[in-house]
């Protein structure tokens, strides 16, 4: 008797069970799993464009302003280039984005990019020098991250070769900047 009981409730269970899976499988959908092939390409990402650009924009206009406050001639040098290389990276990046009917650049500075350029123009001698140079240090390696991720979702060559020379540059404008410290630490130093 008790097991009667104990059978009756197994098959009452399996009963409820079947109904609630049936009524899943009697929907009119099919219930299978869909795989997502497709990929992002970094040509369907706006807010990386915006970055891209903005950034290259944001170095132009602190260089500027550190081509009129900076204390060194070797400060003065680096923002020189800085002016240079990121406005014809700027142009590069348009050109190569031209024939993107979804892609949007930027061409002024943003609110924020803007403010950190105004507050730079606030500072003057060691202590532009120093926040010039930490302000690249910081933006540069932002950038070395952020590109390194958009080169893996770029389809286009030439656009994977624009963003392969932008991390060599700012590679090499970090390793500048640290030359210059040690070059100035071993100064101190000697006097």
């Amino acid at each position: 008797m008790f097991f009667d009981k104990v059978l009756a409730t197994l098959f009452g269970l399996l009963f409820l069970l079947m109904l609630g899976c049936d009524g899943t499988a009697t929907d009119s959908e099919p219930t299978e799993m869909i795989s997502i092939t497709e990929t992002r390409t970094l040509e369907e990402d706006p807010a990386f464009w915006d970055y891209a650009a903005s950034s290259n924009l944001l170095q132009v206009e602190a260089g500027k302003v550190a081509m009129e406050q900076a204390q060194t001639e070797q400060i003065r040098a680096m923002a020189q280039k800085a002016i240079q290389y990121h406005g014809d990276a700027l142009k590069e990046l348009q050109r190569l984005t031209a024939k993107q009917k979804n892609i949007q650049l930027p061409d002024t500075l943003g609110g924020a990019d803007w403010g950190l350029v105004q507050d730079l123009k606030l500072l003057e001698g060691e202590e532009f020098d120093a926040r010039y140079r930490d302000f690249v240090i910081s933006t540069h390696k932002a950038q070395l991250s952020r590109y390194k991720e958009a080169i893996l979702k770029a389809d286009d060559q030439h656009i994977r070769g624009w963003l392969m020379q932008m991390r060599s540059h700012l590679r090499e404008e970090i390793n500048e900047l640290a030359r210059l410290d040690t070059t100035a630490v071993t100064a101190e130093e000697q006097l």
